[in-house]
């Protein structure tokens, strides 16, 4: 029998933490995202133009806040039982000037819920907004926000003005009879 997971937000809903990264976590996942960018460490996302990611797995040369801020969006909602989306498991997202992810829904397996926390380590001065499930995700640097994105549909406002959009992903699967 699997645990049940009250804390996680309601298969149809979106669960908001703000502030979620301390100042310091921020400062240093901001810095290595942008070191990342500039370094040509993000590839070409095919889902779009001015789009670039990256995913990551353990082992791989990230600071030492990445794991942590990871298993802390998972505690954060007591989730115990899981196991990485297969997939894209923990990615670094960039949108650059005119980028925005279309609508659209993920993958999961038909025993699993497919669950994505998203951190906005960088927002743009405008655009980069995102959307789930028709509506708009009111969040700022440092936010957290969870859904599942095999149920609900999900998109992002294009980005305007040189600063990129930054989102920080983390992907999970949980037993389907998990979810309240």
């Amino acid at each position: 029998m699997s645990a049940v997971y009250p804390k996680l937000p309601k298969v149809n809903d979106v669960a908001i933490e703000s502030k979620f990264l301390s100042t310091d976590e921020h400062s240093v996942l901001l810095s290595w995202a942008e070191d990342e960018f500039s370094h040509g460490r993000l590839k070409t996302n095919p889902s779009g133009p001015f789009r670039y990611f990256n995913r990551y797995e353990k082992g791989d040369s990230v600071p030492d806040v990445f794991w942590e801020v990871r298993q802390r969006t998972i505690s954060n909602f007591s989730i115990t039982d899981y196991e990485d989306e297969p997939k894209f498991r923990c990615f670094l997202g960039c949108n650059t000037e005119g980028g925005f992810v279309g609508r659209h829904t993920d993958s999961a397996p038909p025993d699993k819920h497919h669950i994505r926390m998203n951190i906005m380590v960088s927002k743009p001065l405008r655009g980069g907004i995102p959307f789930v499930n028709g509506k708009t995700i009111d969040i700022e640097e440092r936010d957290m926000w969870c859904f599942f994105p095999a149920i609900m549909p999900h998109a992002s406002s294009p980005v305007l003005g040189n600063r990129n959009r930054f989102v920080l992903s983390i992907g999970i699967l949980v037993p389907r009879n998990s979810v309240p």
